[in-house]
């Protein structure tokens, strides 16, 4: 028994020199940061570590970085409610409905983009304004891939063409909308509806067909569009996800010039 004792002693006494080493050699945190950078909805987080190794007289530092959405950018530190700017994109589908005359427009393959600018300001604890300024793509697909759509005498004429492949109208308008939000909290149900106002920037009508290979025409005219549009704007969020609608309350053609058809769109903001 004294000499296993004896054994474990001695085995104790050739490791003090390796230990003792090992707690000169222990590396001590010196420094340490955070930094974030906004992106679209949220921010990508950095963290970094510096530590010093003082028995060899040398620093390591270490970077981590993760994403950290932040429920639509309207919490600070995913705890306060504040006013900030940020910016978000529309992307969803674009259809019109009302006059029987008007060709059907397929919900497959018509869409709407916004690239939007936006500016939220606080009013209380779960309640703000969302400002938006933004530049929304229309695109009206028809269901009949042999209809064409040109600008007559007076007014929107739709043509019957053969050898359709695709066939729609196109639209461009400068948006504001102004849109007050009920939060009840990060990560929590965020709804809101506002009113919305646009300026139409481009217009034009596009055929693709078949004739002895693929072939185009345009029209590059305004198409009798309505030069403003106008109407409602809804939007609902839950935790991260975001969706929108917008209903036009004007036709998409100017009176008397073409069938009267309302805009409606409806999709995710990212």
């Amino acid at each position: 028994m004294k000499k296993v004792n004896l054994v474990i002693l001695a085995f104790l006494c050739l490791q003090l020199p390796f230990l003792a080493q090992a707690q000169e050699n222990k590396e001590v945190l010196v420094e340490e940061n955070e930094s974030k950078v906004p992106m679209l909805k949220g921010n990508m987080r950095f963290h970094t570590k510096t530590y010093e190794d003082q028995s060899q007289n040398r620093n390591r530092t270490n970077v981590d970085f993760s994403y950290e959405h932040s429920s639509e950018a309207i919490y600070k530190d995913g705890q306060n409610l504040i006013s900030r700017s940020y910016f978000t994109i529309d992307l969803g589908k674009g259809i019109w409905n009302g006059e029987s005359t008007a060709p059907d427009v397929r919900v497959w393959g018509s869409w709407m983009v916004g690239l939007n600018a936006v500016r939220q300001m606080k009013v209380s604890n779960n309640f703000y304004v969302k400002g938006l300024a933004g530049v929304h793509f229309h695109n009206f697909k028809f269901a009949d891939d042999n209809i064409q759509a040109i600008k007559g005498a007076e007014s929107v004429e739709f043509l019957e063409r053969a050898g359709g492949i695709k066939s729609k109208i196109a639209a461009s308008y400068l948006t504001l909308a102004l849109i007050p939000k009920i939060s009840t909290g990060h990560n929590g149900f965020r709804i809101g509806a506002g009113p919305y106002a646009g300026y139409r920037l481009g217009g034009r009508g596009k055929f693709v067909y078949q004739d002895n290979g693929r072939n185009k025409d345009f029209d590059r005219s305004d198409m009798y569009l309505e030069n403003l549009r106008y109407g409602i704007r809804g939007e609902l969020g839950v935790s991260w996800l975001d969706f929108f609608f917008n209903y036009d309350l004007n036709h998409v053609f100017q009176s008397n010039r073409g069938p009267e058809v309302s805009a409606m769109s409806f999709g995710i903001i990212l």
